[in-house]
This record gives structure tokens, sequence and C-alpha cells, in this order.
């Protein structure tokens, strides 16, 4: 029980600024609005590393009525250039990120944590499980992340050469896919000739089928 004066005391106390608090507990937060390094603006998503997760974040109303600090998990995104472990954004999910970002926040919806778009590391014939395990350190997950890996982020042994082989992959295949798709466009007009002719043949006989038959021609 509270004394007359420990209660007045605490009548009068000031209410707690319960944002403040979550400061003090949880990592800065970063991305505000104009805010990001380059390289990390719109128009280089395809070479970004980019995760939705889920982070917990202090409930000011919650906290006041049970006067302690009651968090919600909330959405959050972290973007990095692959590569740069010194810049890295993570701010609370935004509209605009999953509009930039749609595949990747597919992907969190269903219960993928680590959101890929690309090519797979461990799809290359020229890696290693370990070197796949160290490149994932540096948030690059995919062929495309490591071709296109800057000059300024190539701070592991090997860098400049998987990144030449990543790029020598990708123009292998794109020449393959490129061949294919030919392959798939002649073939493609040959059914449709063959059918063609199908259709020809069978108006033909369906013609010669009405035609009387006269004895005298045979």
């Amino acid at each position: 029980m509270f004394t007359t004066a420990e209660a007045l005391e605490q009548s009068n106390a000031t209410p707690t600024d319960w944002s403040k608090f979550d400061g003090t507990l949880m990592p800065a937060r970063a991305g505000e609005p104009g805010g990001l390094p380059p390289g990390m603006g719109p128009g280089w998503d395809d070479k970004l590393h980019v995760r939705f997760f889920m982070r917990p974040r202090i409930d000011p109303a919650a906290s006041t009525i049970e006067n302690r600090p009651i968090y919600k998990d909330v959405p959050h995104i972290e973007i990095m250039i692959p590569g740069d472990k010194n810049n890295i954004v993570t701010a609370e999910v935004w509209e605009q990120h999953i509009k930039r970002f749609p595949e990747h926040w597919k992907q969190f919806q269903a219960g993928i944590k680590d959101q890929v778009i690309g090519t797979p590391l461990r799809a290359a014939p020229f890696l290693t499980e370990a070197q796949c395990e160290e490149l994932a350190y540096f948030k690059i997950r995919t062929i495309e992340q490591l071709a296109d890996l800057q000059d300024g982020n190539m701070g592991f042994m090997g860098a400049r050469e998987l990144q030449q082989a990543a790029k020598k992959y990708i123009e292998k295949t794109r020449g393959a896919d490129a061949l294919m798709t030919r392959l798939d466009a002649i073939e493609a007009r040959a059914a449709a000739a063959e059918a063609a002719l199908a259709e020809a043949n069978a108006k033909l006989a369906e013609a010669t089928a009405k035609v009387p038959f006269n004895p005298k021609r045979g």
C-alpha cells in the first residue's frame, strides 16, 4: 500500500516516454527518406541484398497502460550492397518497400527467411560449399550479385577471380538461353506449318468426298 505522500508523488510523476525507452534497448534504425547511401536507391534493385524480417518494437500505448515495456513484432527491411558490411540500412517496412521489392515480400510472407531473387550461388559449378558460405557472410547470395560486385567491396580472398567466373557463367547461360529461344521459335513455326498442311489436306479430302463418283472418269 502507498502512503498518502507516495500516492501523491506517483500521481504527479512525469509519464514515461516509451519511444525513448525503445531506443535504449533496440539497435538504431536507419532508412529515413533520402537517407540511402549511393548505390541503394531505385535502379539498383537487382544488385542489392534485400531481406524482410520481423523485429520487436515498443508499443507506447500498451506500455503506458501496463506501466512496463510492452513490445510487438513488426515487419522490417534490411538493404545492403553485397560485400559492403559498413552500409546496412534497416527500417520498418513502408508501402514503398513492398512496391519496390514485391518478390522479396512474397517470399517473406511465405515464411522464407532468406529471400533470394536470382540464381542461387549453389547452382554455380565453379563454387564450393565453403565458398558459398563465405560469400553468404558478405550477403552475396546469387550469381548475379557476385558478378555485379563493386571494386570497393572485394575485401575477401579471390574476390576478383570469383566475380569474373560469375560473369563468364552468366554470359554462357545467356548465350544458351538465346539459342534455346531461337530453337523454340523454329519449332513453333514448323508446328504451325504442319498444322496448316494438315488442315489443308483435311479440307481437300472433305471436298473430294463430296464430288459424285463418275465411272466414265474412272
